[in-house]
């Protein structure tokens, strides 16, 4: 399986933090079935090959629409190809995403939405180039021109809205809702508005998954210690709290989970 990363437009990378390909060398190159975990951002995704396969906390599977979105979400969902890959995804900031699009992000929160309902007016332009694109490549510059075109209608002027969500993340969460309030000049409320339509979710929701991906992308910081000592450095209320929140988000209790070599971060 061929993975790369790309050139993302200079223009684009206040709010795209990567644009990627994964393609199959040949017929039988299969993607493996990989556990997702929750990760505070919107995710666009291009299929030129077969689309793959989501299944839901361990639920209904689903095969993926040919381009869709799906935004952050409070549970895991688990990937795996179906037939010959090709597609190229966007990855945006927790910050990013509404601003490409007018549609509130929390209407498709632990779902997906096709790009014909975020973008219904250019969508038939926007695959018709996509069909004529060859390689994945020339598809992935189609995909940046439309995106830079659409910041362009979209983008909104709300800088302590991502300003809020750029302090919970860098601080792992940490941070009480009326501290972030306070150093953005927001009231509680007021934040609390503006997360739900434009992040998806309610800024202490947002803060829970942040805490969680703190620990899961410093794992080799944290192995060796108590899961008592573990939840305390991380914010938890105790062992208990911390439990809860890693079988909530990926299934799986922490010892269980940090032992699987099959989970992917899209938010590293």
């Amino acid at each position: 399986m061929i993975y790369r990363e790309l050139e993302t437009h200079a223009d684009l990378t206040p709010y795209v933090q990567l644009v990627w390909m994964m393609e199959s060398e040949h017929e039988d190159d299969h993607g493996p079935r990989s556990l997702i975990v929750p990760d505070g951002i919107v995710e666009i995704v291009f299929h030129y090959g077969d689309p793959w396969i989501t299944t839901v906390a361990g639920g209904k599977s689903v095969v993926q629409p040919r381009s869709f979105a799906i935004s952050q979400m409070r549970k895991y969902i688990e990937i795996e190809s179906n037939g010959r890959t090709g597609f190229v995804s966007v990855r945006f900031y927790p910050w990013g995403a509404y601003h490409f699009f007018d549609r509130p992000v929390h209407s498709f929160l632990d779902d997906t939405v096709g790009t014909e309902t975020l973008w219904p007016a250019n969508h038939e332009e926007l695959m018709e180039e996509l069909h004529q694109a060859t390689g994945g490549v020339e598809f992935a510059d189609v995909v940046q021109r439309f995106l830079l075109d659409r910041l362009k209608e979209y983008h909104k002027d709300d800088t302590a809205l991502d300003e809020a969500v750029k302090f919970i993340r860098s601080t792992g969460g940490e941070l009480s809702i009326e501290e972030v309030g306070e150093r953005v000049g927001l009231t509680r409320k007021q934040l609390e508005r503006k997360f739900v339509s434009t992040v998806g979710t309610t800024p202490k929701i947002f803060a829970r998954v942040s805490r969680f991906l703190n620990i899961c992308h410093h794992l080799d910081r944290y192995r060796g210690r108590t899961l008592t000592r573990l939840a305390h450095e991380c914010g938890y209320y105790d062992q208990a709290h911390f439990i809860r929140e890693f079988k909530a988000f990926t299934g799986f209790t922490p010892k269980a989970f940090f032992a699987k070599n099959n989970v992917k971060f899209a938010e590293l």
